[in-house]
């Protein structure tokens, strides 16, 4: 079967894109693809810095069919990032699509996008009428924020929650009230329509 496989940020989306990955494929009805572990990169920087590295590891994945980068970008401006990257990738000439996509500012601000269904859900410690009707892609500290809507003694925590929160997203929600969370999907066509 074809295969994604995503490169990634941190230890928290290591576990999370895949999860997410999976979800939105079967939100479009494609079940005939795979999502491969993700390369951990740590950031844009070291990303720039060694591309051609971690693309060449990506393609050697078995069924690779597509790579897709997925980063937080807190305050550089998505689109012009993405047209840097893009032409580097594009420079490598490369056999399979490998769309670039930005959570703006962060990957938690995804979850603001669908904090409703995600306070809903009945093993989660939220308030189940938390709401967040701002624009979710303006919001700075994301994991400060979820962290001040638990009970006293609890905190957010990116290597346990971001997963299992991924896991409660409501795609269509959040597709509704994030640009970067369209992009996201919209790459996933690409990549599975290529």
């Amino acid at each position: 079967m074809p295969c994604i496989v995503p490169i990634v940020e941190g230890h928290g989306e290591k576990e999370a894109v895949p999860l997410l990955l999976r979800r939105i494929l079967t939100f479009q009805e494609v079940w005939h693809w795979t999502v491969a572990r993700p390369i951990q990169v740590g950031n844009l920087n070291k990303l720039k810095m060694k591309l051609p590295s971690f693309i060449k590891y990506a393609l050697k994945y078995k069924d690779c069919a597509g790579i897709l980068i997925l980063l937080d970008l807190d305050d550089e401006c998505p689109a012009v990032e993405n047209k840097n990257l893009s032409k580097q990738i594009n420079n490598l000439y490369l056999n399979c699509p490998a769309p670039v996509v930005f959570a703006h500012r962060e990957y938690e601000a995804w979850f603001l996008a669908s904090i409703e269904a995600i306070a809903r859900d009945k093993n989660n410690i939220f308030p189940q009428t938390l709401v967040y009707e701002k624009d979710v892609e303006s919001k700075r500290g994301v994991k400060e924020w979820l962290s001040s809507q638990l009970p006293p003694g609890f905190s957010y925590k990116p290597t346990i929650d971001q997963a299992r929160f991924t896991n409660l997203i409501d795609i269509h929600v959040a597709q509704q009230k994030s640009r970067s969370f369209r992009r996201l999907c919209h790459a996933v066509e690409q990549i599975v329509q290529k």
